[in-house]
This record gives structure tokens, C-alpha cells and sequence, in this order.
């Protein structure tokens, strides 16, 4: 099945992503986001809560996230892996991940990403969806 690249997380190890987090996340994970995704910048900052001029900051530097800031990318992140995983297909997972959905109460899952509860609803949405339920 195809998966993108998304270098800077290994998902398939939970403690190692922890570690990840605590550690500082490099700001180049939201770079690799908004690549993915084909997004611009102040979309993604208005998604994920964080004033834009402080995500441009945050890239133009090349460090690392401070820890909420990178949790978020990591939650995004590891939620655009499952979506490519059900859909199959990059480009179709990366446009249902910026659509706005009904189900999601009219929010898209990236922005539904800005909160653990908002990424839980996301992951449901994707297991019904991997499973055939859509109602």
C-alpha cells in the first residue's frame, strides 16, 4: 500500500515518537505537511492554531517545535498516514483531509487535528470509512 514520506516521524513506533515530542519535533514536519497536503501556509497555521507569523518563523528557523506545537504535527502527521492508507491513493487522502465534512460537523479533518478529541473523531471517520460503514 502506498505511503507517503513523511521523514521526520517514525508512527510505526509509539515510545519512539513520544520521544520525538518531548525531544522537540523538527520544524520540518509541517514543511512535509504542507507539501502532502498542497496547502498554503496560513492555511495550515489557522488549522492547527498557530499564528502565522509564527509558523513562518518556526520554518525559517529549521529547529524544532516547541512540544504542543509539535504534538500537533505529529497527530497530523500520523492521521494523514492512516487516510493514505485507506484511500490508497496520496493525492485523493490529502483532498479529503482538507475538505470540509458533514460528518465532522462541517470541520475538515486537518482542522479537526488541532485537538486530540477532534483527531479521535478523524481516526472514527477513517475506520468506518476503511470498513464500509458511512453512516
Amino acid at each position: 500500500m502506498p505511503r507517503f514520506a513523511f521523514t521526520s516521524i517514525p508512527f510505526e513506533d509509539n515510545l519512539r515518537v513520544d520521544q520525538l515530542v518531548r525531544g522537540g519535533v523538527p520544524a520540518t514536519a509541517f514543511r512535509e505537511i504542507l507539501a502532502l497536503l498542497k496547502i498554503d501556509l496560513p492555511t495550515l497555521a489557522d488549522a492547527v492554531r498557530i499564528p502565522r507569523r509564527t509558523l513562518e518563523r518556526r520554518l525559517a528557523s529549521a529547529g524544532v517545535l516547541p512540544f504542543d506545537e509539535g504534538d500537533r504535527a505529529v497527530r497530523i502527521g500520523r492521521l494523514l498516514e492512516m487516510a493514505v492508507d485507506v484511500f490508497e491513493v496520496q493525492d485523493e487522502a490529502a483532498r479529503w483531509f482538507t475538505e470540509k465534512l458533514d460528518v465532522l460537523g462541517g470541520a475538515s479533518p486537518l482542522e479537526c487535528c488541532a485537538t486530540d478529541a477532534g483527531a479521535r473523531a478523524v481516526e472514527q471517520v477513517l475506520g468506518r470509512i476503511e470498513h464500509g460503514v458511512f453512516g
